[in-house]
């Protein structure tokens, strides 16, 4: 498979949880024969740079302005998204360019994100742009109980995909069995949200409404009453 993950926020000064696990992840996807795309809005904190790449996927950094309003860059990054095909969309954590550019992107393009914590961070814009969704995937099952609340999304349409695995004995597995289960799981995941894609090819939508968080042109009263028709 061809995967391409996208990170907005891993430049920061501070790391979370999902950025820690991040490097691994991808590790572990290259591991297994794909061809891992990472993209970033900048270099990648120093602290993960090298783990990055150790990790063997390909680095793109400063694919659009960082300073520019999403009517602007987000055309761009789907452009290059569209011209490199991936099998997989995956936003892994982004408040910005990651959502915008869903409805911009090739049907055939499987579309998935990873709700790392319980929390409106990731609800909100998995809910706004959950149309163009193909897949969710909750690392918890109260990540995945809020999709369903709180981003309105089918309970068909969400994944639960913990590090948590049991051995075949049925005892906790040692680090390595479960990292491995875990990547096993991500694979069948990303297999399902392409047949999916195939399935079901969601439309795209060039004037889709902007989410309130991102940095836009438009002011705000435009953008929310975009939204109200919308709806």
């Amino acid at each position: 498979m061809k995967i391409a993950v996208i990170d907005t926020t891993i430049d920061g000064a501070t790391l979370g949880e999902a950025h820690l696990f991040l490097p691994e992840f991808l590790k572990g996807l290259n591991a297994k024969g794909n061809e891992v795309h990472l993209i970033t809005k900048g270099a990648p904190n120093e602290k993960i740079l090298r783990q990055i790449e150790a990790s063997r996927a390909i680095l793109h950094t400063d694919l659009w302005r960082a300073d520019g309003f999403v009517e602007e860059t987000a055309p761009v990054l789907a452009a290059w998204l569209n011209e490199l095909n991936p099998d997989v969309y995956l936003i892994s954590v982004s408040d910005d360019i990651g959502w915008v550019v869903l409805p911009l992107l090739n049907p055939s393009i499987a579309t998935l994100t990873i709700g790392h914590e319980d929390s409106e961070y990731f609800y909100l814009p998995a809910r706004h742009y959950r149309s163009f969704l193909t897949r969710v995937i909750g690392t918890s099952p109260e990540v995945c109980v809020g999709y369903v609340l709180s981003s309105v999304i089918e309970k068909e349409k969400i994944e639960w995909i913990s590090d948590e695995e049991e051995s075949n004995e049925g005892e906790p597995a040692n680090d390595e069995t479960r990292f491995w289960k875990m990547i096993d799981h991500y694979e069948k995941c990303f297999q399902k949200a392409i047949e999916d894609a195939a399935n079901s090819p969601r439309a795209t939508y060039a004037d889709y409404p902007l989410l309130e968080t991102v940095r836009s042109r438009l002011p705000m009263w435009l953008r929310r009453l975009k939204a109200k028709v919308l709806k």
